[in-house]
């Protein structure tokens, strides 16, 4: 099987592809996303009236090999209910090369987590979901000694807004496993630590580990509406309390996993292990499913708007009661200098009371 494959892979790489005429397939072609190396549209077929994505790469950044690879995993893969089916049309343009996949209604995750987290409804329902259906699909892909490379929201398409349905797609980093690939361009809050290390254009070896990192990333993100540190490096300091933490070097929990129950730290643990030979795989996630991810009436961002707030209000009441002996302080002062200039013995006499009342003034509290 995997022979045909790579046969396949091999004669296509030589085969001249045909040339897209836009207008005689489709219709309503219109701009969805665009990155450095690729423009994504939305077009309709002419023939069936359906709705497909048109993945155009760039000539001038991608090779035809790496093109080609990209369709091939596209292709093959999609045949798992949890990733994007791509079809078997492929393309060439004056700059550009081609293929169609499905059309996810809903679009991708990213505008959905934040928006499912602030409204507090069904968040951890919807963050295991995610988690189930994309470790399945992950776990399809390494069954294939392939390995995704970059497990992110935009990279996780929506059918249903409750997250009942969801896919993996976006093969243009995928390798197989043991490949020594260079360090270009990574998403920096996803990156595990093995990668993030590595000098920019000097190699490191795929390993599925990474994408189990990158899924403990994506669990993290989907409970709590953002990232548990900008960079999986020792300077970021999120990152090195966690490190601390896991390796037992201290008991204080890092503050933004205090909202997680034992059983998914536990999960975490294994997902965000910095070595990843000790890392877990993806299955790991299929026994956490049915344990509570989230402390009991723990909504995360309102948690932690609240604990800043509180603080917050903590430090103005300190600082208006340091303003106000303050000037407490100062009355005082003015007190003594006024009688003192008008060489009132009684009030010189007095001098030493008035000085214990300043002492009292400054032990005061409210």
């Amino acid at each position: 099987m995997a022979n045909s494959s790579s046969s396949r892979l091999s004669s296509m790489k030589m085969l001249e592809l045909p040339k897209l005429e836009m207008g005689r397939h489709f219709s309503d072609v219109h701009l969805l996303a665009e990155n450095s190396g690729a423009k994504i549209f939305v077009a309709r077929r002419l023939e069936s009236g359906g709705s497909v994505v048109l993945k155009c790469v760039r000539k001038e950044t991608t090779k035809k090999k790496d093109f080609c690879r990209e369709f091939h995993h596209s292709f093959t893969l999609g045949l798992h209910p949890n990733i994007i089916t791509c079809f078997d049309e492929v393309f060439e343009a004056s700059n550009s090369y081609i293929f169609t996949q499905e059309l996810a209604p809903a679009g991708d995750m990213s505008k959905y987590v934040k928006q499912n987290v602030k409204q507090g409804d069904n968040t951890e329902t919807r963050a295991k979901r995610v988690a189930e259906q994309v470790a399945f699909a992950l776990e399809f892909i390494h069954s294939k000694d392939l390995v995704h490379r970059d497990v992110c929201l935009e990279n996780i398409f929506v059918f249903d807004g409750d997250m009942s349905r969801v896919k993996l797609g976006d093969f243009g980093n995928t390798e197989r496993v043991g490949t020594l690939v260079k360090k270009l361009k990574v998403r920096s809050p996803w990156a595990p630590p093995e990668v993030s290390l590595a000098v920019y254009n000097e190699g490191y070896y795929v390993h599925s580990a990474q994408d189990a990192w990158q899924l403990g990333i994506l669990i993290f993100v989907c409970l709590t509406g953002s990232y548990p540190w900008s960079s999986a490096d020792i300077t970021d300091r999120h990152y090195k309390s966690w490190v601390a933490w896991l390796k037992r070097k201290t008991t204080k929990m890092p503050p933004r996993f205090k909202c997680f129950t034992p059983r998914l730290l536990r999960l975490l643990r294994r997902l965000l292990e910095p070595k990843p030979e000790r890392r877990y795989g993806v299955e790991e996630v299929q026994k956490y499913l049915s344990d509570p991810w989230l402390m009991t009436c723990t909504n995360p961002i309102s948690s932690a708007v609240g604990s800043a707030s509180s603080e917050l209000s903590v430090t103005c009441k300190r600082s208006l009661l340091s303003r106000t002996e303050s000037k407490l302080i100062e009355i005082l002062r003015l007190y003594l200098l006024h009688y003192r200039s008008r060489g009132d013995q009684k009030t010189k006499a007095s001098e030493p009371r008035v000085v214990s009342d300043v002492t009292m003034a400054r032990n005061i509290t409210p």
